[in-house]
């Protein structure tokens, strides 16, 4: 496959690959999806890590700041908030005329999902943030990742300190953009112990805990810590 080579043509193609993720993906995964976008240009994410020790990168690209969080609210097959990544499998890292091997990723080849019994900022807040990162350190996250945050998950007295990054078994792992292969991560709140356990028994361990406990995928930031 090769992406279209004039720039009028790639521009398109580009933006096409954009609406057949939001306006056809997700509504087949997650259900219906809110017209509103929390989008990075509205945070100061992408400055914040750009001027850390972390940050590899000179100056932001101007196609990181429509990316952004996209809101599924509860519906009776899902019966909790959902938000979801919308921007890191856009086909930013490719130029125009460029060949896409068959399999190759769409961008960074992932988008996040966090799933929420009530309707927060929490998780909008925490998944533009973790974008930024993404993009500004140039350091992507993978299934089986644990990715630990300051302070707690909710900003308030949550026992949860990171997250756990999994396949959330009620939907598909990945779909596929005419730009290639995009991965869904789902993250799931964990205390540092939940974490550390994880890492020295296995991710399908700690989610069979969690599962048991109540929780399973949907973070409860009000929850106790799970026993290990």
């Amino acid at each position: 496959m090769k992406a279209p080579e004039t720039d009028e043509d790639f521009i398109q193609w580009y933006e096409d690959c954009w609406a057949d993720r939001d306006e056809v993906e997700y509504p087949k995964m997650f259900g219906a999806i809110d017209e509103g976008v929390f989008t990075l240009d509205q945070t100061d994410a992408i400055q914040a890590w750009m001027e850390s020790e972390l940050a590899q990168v000179q100056e932001a690209d101007p196609n990181w700041g429509p990316m952004g969080v996209r809101v599924s609210p509860p519906s009776e097959s899902y019966p909790y908030w959902t938000y979801v990544t919308s921007g890191l499998s856009n086909p930013f890292t490719v130029a125009p005329g460029e060949d896409i091997p068959d399999g190759a990723p769409s961008g960074l080849g992932y988008e996040m999902v966090i799933h929420s019994p009530e309707e927060a900022k929490w998780p909008v807040f925490r998944l533009l943030d973790m974008m930024a990162y993404n993009l500004v350190s140039l350091r992507a996250f993978a299934m089986g990742h644990r990715y630990p945050v300051e302070g707690s998950l909710d900003g308030g007295e949550s026992k949860l300190s990171g997250f756990v990054f999994v396949r959330d078994p009620s939907r598909p792992d990945h779909f596929v953009l005419p730009s290639g292969k995009v991965q869904l991560l789902t993250l799931v709140g964990a205390t540092r112990n939940e974490m550390a356990f994880a890492r020295s028994n296995g991710m399908d361990k700690l989610m069979a805990k969690l599962v048991a406990a109540g929780s399973g995928y949907i973070t409860q930031p009000d929850r106790e810590e799970v026993k290990l």
